[in-house]
């Protein structure tokens, strides 16, 4: 009887080391560990903290999930009501850190390092899904963001990113049979499409160049410097990302196809006013509800090297707090929710209340776009998307300014350099 218990242990403990699990796998111990499987066999409450998905079809999926986990409720609120975006992040990073935190939060991809370093979000654990499977459903830039020594901590329930849209009607004019998919292509046709009126500039080839009137122009700039290969932050007073910002700004400075006295881009695009942008998806439904009858074309953005292709995205994603304690069943529910079945329903139901959904966040989905002219180019590119926290619209206002003000600084005059090293200082302290 004494050689009982020793020979127990040393059977659980082979199981453990030949089947490679982790102790928050193995059943009745696991249980009890952080990470472990869910236990549900008592009620178990989850908040989940929302932006702009339309709440019937998360209400649906909640209670798809619940249906099937009958001691599981999950109380979803909207939180779109907090706006600018950075109010938003301001109330996440305050309240994930107190012990009232929600479950669920949907985060920036670009604030996850930062969480993920200041241990305020739990890992996905081991028994939900491998950081091999996570990485093998997602695209590349989902675990350059989420994992971190070898957990995954955010899931991601879409894709998005930039793409150039442009005016199918303005490039018939022209004769312009494709889309550009080079930069020194795009230039030439930026100054092929624009229209002056004596020395005024009535139309603009593309909306680039200027900070005040191009929302996403931090991102336009994060995807030249990522194709340079500047390490953004890091390398932000490097030659290449002052090289990339003269190209940037030359645009109207130089070649004059824009300039401050148009609309912000997109509605300038929509007015007709632009014939080239580059915009995330949703603001595609934006144009399309602005001028139903715009005949727009949208394609991957332009590269500097067609061998080595480099994009941007820019995309939310789900997090669970380190304060949660239901973390497993939370896990469990956001992995339910990126399974194919419920992306699928996910994009459906979504396409009943706009245009279309959002691009799948699985890569074995993205054929399911093939025929959608204008989500197609987001999923082509999404296997080289890089990005930052210059990101646009990802409520990281600080450096989106800081960014903003080296690209004004450099229309007032100041050096590229000059401007990019004080760039630099802002967003690195």
């Amino acid at each position: 009887m004494k050689y009982k218990l020793p020979t127990l242990v040393l059977l659980v403990s082979l199981a453990f080391l030949l089947t490679a699990c982790t102790l928050q796998d193995l059943p009745l111990i696991g249980q009890y560990l952080p990470g472990g499987k869910p236990v549900t066999s008592g009620p178990v409450t989850l908040t989940m903290w929302g932006l702009w998905e339309n709440p019937e079809v998360m209400q649906a999926l909640i209670a798809e999930y619940t249906s099937r986990n009958t001691s599981v409720t999950i109380n979803y609120e909207d939180r779109s009501v907090l706006k600018p975006v950075s109010s938003y992040k301001e109330r996440v990073f305050n309240r994930i850190i107190e012990a009232d935190s929600p479950d669920i939060v949907r985060i920036h991809s670009s604030w996850v390092p930062r969480m993920i370093n200041g241990d305020m979000l739990a890992p996905m654990p081991k028994s939900v899904m491998s950081v091999e499977e996570f990485s093998n459903a997602f695209y590349p830039i989902v675990s350059a963001q989420a994992v971190s020594g070898g957990n995954a901590y955010a899931m991601p329930l879409y894709y998005d990113g930039l793409a150039l849209v442009y005016n199918r009607d303005h490039f018939d004019e022209v004769g312009q049979q494709s889309p550009p998919t080079a930069w020194e292509e795009f230039r030439r046709l930026a100054l092929e499409l624009s229209i002056y009126s004596d020395q005024d500039l009535i139309r603009a080839g593309a909306a680039m160049g200027s900070a005040n009137n191009i929302d996403f122009c931090t991102d336009i700039l994060g995807l030249m410097w990522s194709q340079a290969g500047v390490d953004i932050i890091n390398g932000l007073d490097s030659r290449s990302a002052q090289d990339a910002l003269t190209f940037y700004i030359n645009f109207a400075k130089e070649d004059k196809v824009w300039n401050d006295n148009f609309p912000e881009a997109t509605q300038a695009f929509a007015n007709g006013q632009v014939s080239m942008i580059f915009v995330p998806t949703w603001q595609i439904l934006d144009i399309l509800a602005a001028s139903p009858g715009l005949n727009i074309g949208v394609a991957p953005v332009p590269q500097v090297s067609a061998e080595s292709p480099t994009a941007w995205g820019s995309f939310w994603m789900e997090g669970v707090s380190a304060k949660s304690q239901n973390a497993a069943v939370a896990w469990d529910f956001l992995k339910f929710l990126v399974e194919k079945e419920q992306q699928l329903s996910f994009f459906n139901s979504s396409s009943n209340y706009r245009g279309f959904g959002s691009p799948y966040a699985r890569k074995d989905l993205s054929d399911e776009l093939a025929l959608n002219d204008y989500l197609r180019p987001y999923v082509l590119d999404a296997p080289y998307a890089k990005t930052a926290e210059i990101a646009g619209r990802s409520g990281n206002s600080r450096q989106e300014e800081a960014i903003r003000e080296a690209i004004n600084s450099v229309l007032s005059g100041i050096s590229a350099g000059e401007a990019l090293t004080k760039a630099k200082a802002e967003i690195s302290r």
